[in-house]
């Protein structure tokens, strides 16, 4: 299997020790590609490091996640646009509105969810969102930015990864142009509402990620996760949809390219390139 993973976490102090044996790993087990997701400023310049380190390999997504938005102003805003403009970055990300939490007033949250919405749209490149208890508020704000958008502008496109929410939910992102990414919460018992959206989606728009260090499939609980792991996921979608492993391992990666590492996205413009 070929597999793409489109959200990890590479640059945490857990991958510090081990890093290369942790790509090892991933190579052994068929992980072609992650995408490293920056979670602020410095998260995000490391994770064009380690793409400049491993080049092919690795790739990176650039942004403040909605909890450490707190800490941002709009000097940040600019650093991160100029940030975004290296090659190595495919995405901007990850952003969105976090309600589990109390780190960030909501108020600061969604500002800087707009400003990365505006940022994608002005670099062509895609969204990493994370919606936690928000996605009716998420879905709001993506719908509004839409409608406020001039004809030039480029349309947006990303994805709602770590996806735990229910069918009709997801169905609200894919109308909005969105993929649908998920963890190893298809390998837990239970999670009927996820699984069931994961078995209805239409292919074209499934991926899957690892969130590692954190979320670890059943299998491993406990553990730090790492892009080796994400095989049990892509085993646990193959069941739901009744497909083969190998089938999901084709057109999640394939939906991963076509969302990333094309020219509009900003990486390479075909497979072979990567």
């Amino acid at each position: 299997m070929r597999i793409v993973d489109v959200h990890a976490h590479l640059t945490m102090p857990e991958f510090a020790p081990d890093l290369p044996e942790v790509l090892a790993h991933a190579a052994a087990a068929g992980v072609e590609m992650m995408l490293c997701v920056g979670t602020d400023l410095r998260s995000s310049d490391q994770c064009v490091e380690l793409a400049r380190r491993f080049p092919g390999r690795i790739w990176a997504a650039a942004g403040i996640h909605p909890n450490d938005a707190g800490e941002a102003g709009a000097q940040d805003l600019v650093s991160l646009c100029e940030l975004c403009k290296h090659a190595e970055v495919v995405a901007v990300g990850e952003t969105g509105l976090d309600f589990h939490h109390a780190f960030t007033p909501r108020d600061l949250q969604t500002w800087a969810f707009r400003e990365h919405i505006r940022l994608a749209r002005e670099t062509g490149k895609p969204l990493v969102v994370h919606a936690r208890k928000s996605d009716d508020e998420v879905l709001a704000i993506l719908a509004e930015e839409a409608a406020a958008a001039s004809p030039e502008e480029a349309s947006l496109r990303g994805v709602r990864h770590c996806f735990d929410a229910s069918l009709q939910i997801a169905a609200r992102y894919v109308e909005q142009g969105f993929y649908i990414s998920f963890g190893g919460i298809l390998t837990q018992i239970g999670y009927k509402k996820v699984k069931a959206a994961a078995a209805a989606l239409p292919a074209e728009r499934l991926l899957v990620e690892t969130d590692c260090p954190y979320q670890a499939p059943a299998s491993c609980a406990g553990a730090r996760n790492e892009p080796a792991f994400i095989v049990e996921t892509v085993r646990a979608l193959a069941v739901l949809r009744s497909e083969t492993p190998e089938s999901v391992a084709d057109v999640t990666t394939s939906n991963a390219r076509s969302l990333f590492f094309t020219e509009r996205a900003g990486g390479p413009s075909t497979a072979s390139e990567a």
